[in-house]
């Protein structure tokens, strides 16, 4: 009985020079210090720009039809590739990173590919410039539109790529509910949400060659030349800036020191 009371006594003494431990429902923070988050941004940001250059030199544009001297672009027809989360993550470093920095890279990735490819699906613009569609005789011979800027269209999913929708779908797979995620992934989402506003109105939509339809016969059996229609055009790129990576760091690091 003795030895069992100085056992009892030896391990209540041991835990009490040990001092507090974490309870079991306490979480340990994933990025304590401002240098863990600002790593985390440096990090999502720079794979986040070369995923998206990838995803930009890679797009085509078409199904473009040609009435007069305006060109229609449908929803859909900014063609494959849609951007993926798996674009993003394939320029993600794993090594060194533990489970829960990954599903924090993987929300944000998840996050954006959803709201890119609602974006993407629902973008229309009905007024592409094609100056040669508004004076043809039978047909309109092969002509390329006037580049017009990205943000001069507009899309059903434009609501997707808002701070707040990118943030809630980030939300769903965070690896936790700590103070330091939520303040990552919200910086994340304003960054992103914020470049991509400033990409739609620095990209261009060029290189769209149309050509067919049908325009008025000229004088003396026709009343030609005049404005085509039903011309077809097709093989558009997006040009110009990319997504701005630097930005979106610069942006995330403004707000966790806000």
């Amino acid at each position: 009985m003795r030895y069992l009371k100085r056992l009892i006594l030896s391990f209540l003494c041991a835990a009490f020079l040990a001092g507090p431990s974490i309870s079991a429902g306490e979480e340990e923070p994933l990025f304590p210090t401002p240098e863990n988050k600002e790593k985390f941004a440096a990090e999502i940001s720079g794979i986040i720009e070369k995923a998206w250059k990838k995803w930009q030199d890679s797009v085509v544009i078409n199904g473009v039809v040609v009435e007069g001297s305006r060109g229609i672009l449908q929803p859909g027809n900014i063609g494959d590739p849609v951007f993926t989360s798996a674009g993003v993550m394939e320029f993600f470093e794993r090594k060194g990173k533990t489970q829960e920095e990954i599903y924090c890279v993987k929300a944000v990735a998840d996050a954006l590919e959803n709201g890119m490819r609602l974006w993407q699906r629902g973008y229309a613009q009905t007024n592409i410039p094609f100056p040669q569609g508004a004076s043809c005789a039978y047909t309109m011979p092969p002509s390329n539109n006037v580049p017009v800027v990205v943000a001069s269209g507009r899309s059903s999913g434009d609501r997707a790529m808002t701070e707040e929708v990118l943030y809630n779908f980030m939300l769903y797979r965070a690896p936790g509910k700590n103070k330091e995620v939520l303040i990552v992934l919200r910086a994340s989402a304003k960054g992103i949400c914020v470049c991509f506003e400033r990409w739609k109105d620095s990209c261009s939509i060029v290189g769209i060659l149309a050509s067919g339809g049908i325009a008025p016969q000229p004088a003396p059996m026709g009343t030609g030349p005049g404005p085509v229609r039903g011309a077809k055009g097709n093989g558009g790129k997006l040009i110009g800036p990319y997504f701005d990576g630097g930005m979106m760091r610069e942006i995330m690091v403004k707000y966790f020191s806000s």
